[in-house]
């Protein structure tokens, strides 16, 4: 892909300004606006309901969007974060249309909504609860006595174990994965959409029919569920996050992974509980102890940064099955590389455009280090899910470290 470098006058942060001129003056990549077009496929630039402005602010490592939508201007950093954002725009206006049709009311009487969402009444008189909801609902109340027991201990929270026990969580699930955005996405508008309609349907009173209403997610649904295997598929929908966590705990603990780094990783709320269980699904088939990785997950705090977690898990991944099979994972400084059996030493990086900046030498040299430290390490590679700038291939190839940009395939 020909890379396009575009100038145009812009408000930057000073930051940002100050960051460039130090660069520039160290002989760096100058962090020049970018043609957005060069960072994501077309068909994420503008629809009736969004745009994005056709220019991109880099930062060394990903490019920052400005999109246009429904709730005003919004900057976006980095196109799989743009592709989350836009499914999710168009997840809400789905919603909207069934939510405005005469059949979602009926609906939610049918379904005995307005009795679920009483939880007092529920954990009081979980009989007559039981006998007040429809058939249809009535028929997924076998985890109705567990739920109410647990709220009534205190080992629960009321509206999460009967929603559960009434197969509510299970429906948002199936309907978010039809949706290509996250049950546990961040925008509470679209969360309480999908509440409200997951406890339509739950009852089997409303079914949904989507063909028609849903853009296709393509880049950036980053829970990227339609993408793997249907056995895990059908645990990230049919298992609660409790449930979840019990799996990846033990699946981590059986890679000799450490209690205090599993516990750091499982606890990081930045971190939602299908992306962990798909990082763990990875980690498993990589079959190495993952206490590097898990050391570098647990200091994840953005949303952001939670996507970048998983493109990584995704390009050790991709290596291990396609290359040659990864042996150690490693840490230090910060800066996370594995050792493959042929003696290859990767530093797997998330991002959408690497320019050769200070942080980018200071990780080179570190990874330099790492490798002669290790007599076992033969050859050096950065390989990155975006592109890689002609200076940063440069500089690095001089360090000894060969590149692979777009390692998970062309932005299509």
């Amino acid at each position: 892909m020909k890379l396009r470098v575009l100038f145009f006058p812009v408000a930057v942060s000073l930051s940002v300004l100050l960051a460039q001129a130090e660069w520039t003056a160290g002989n760096y990549d100058p962090l020049q606006p970018v043609s957005s077009a060069d960072f994501s496929p077309t068909t994420l630039l503008s629809s009736a309901l969004y745009s994005v402005e056709p220019l991109a602010q880099p930062d060394g490592q990903h490019v920052m969007f400005i999109l246009q939508g429904p709730g005003g201007s919004e900057r976006v950093t980095g196109r799989q974060c743009l592709g989350i954002r836009t499914s999710e725009i168009n997840a809400i206006a789905a919603l909207d249309e069934i939510d405005n049709s005469e059949e979602f009311g009926k609906a939610l009487v049918k379904a005995g909504a307005e009795k679920v969402e009483s939880v007092k009444d529920a954990v009081k008189d979980p009989l007559g609860t039981a006998q007040r909801l429809p058939q249809g609902a009535s028929r997924l109340l076998g985890r109705v006595a567990t739920a109410v027991k647990n709220t009534a201990e205190g080992k629960s929270n009321p509206r999460s174990g009967v929603e559960t026990a009434l197969g509510v969580s299970r429906k948002k699930a199936e309907l978010a994965l039809q949706l290509g955005v996250s049950p546990y996405t961040h925008d509470a508008i679209l969360q309480r959409k999908l509440d409200a309609t997951a406890r339509a349907m739950a009852g089997g009173a409303l079914v949904v029919n989507l063909s028609g209403l849903v853009v296709s997610g393509g880049v950036g649904t980053a829970i990227s569920v339609v993408n793997v295997n249907q056995t895990l598929q059908r645990t990230l929908i049919e298992s609660s996050p409790e449930e979840m966590m019990v799996k990846n705990r033990s699946a981590l603990a059986a890679l000799g992974a450490s209690p205090s780094a599993i516990e750091g990783f499982l606890g990081n709320p930045s971190l939602s509980p299908w992306q962990k269980s798909l990082i763990t699904a990875d980690l498993k088939d990589i079959g190495q102890n993952p206490n590097a990785f898990l050391g570098i997950a647990k200091m994840t705090s953005t949303p952001e940064a939670a996507v970048d977690l998983l493109q990584v898990t995704c390009l050790l991944h991709k290596h291990h099955q396609e290359v040659a099979p990864l042996v150690s994972l490693r840490e230090e400084n910060g800066v996370f590389a594995a050792l493959d059996a042929k003696g290859l030493l990767l530093c797997p990086v998330s991002g959408d455009l690497i320019l050769w900046t200070s942080p980018q030498d200071s990780r080179a040299d570190t990874l330099v280090a790492m490798a002669k430290a290790d007599s076992r390490v033969k050859s050096l590679t950065l390989k990155s899910d975006g592109l890689i700038s002609a200076r940063a291939e440069d500089e690095l190839a001089k360090k000894g470290i060969l590149t692979t940009p777009q390692a998970l395939g062309p932005i299509r």
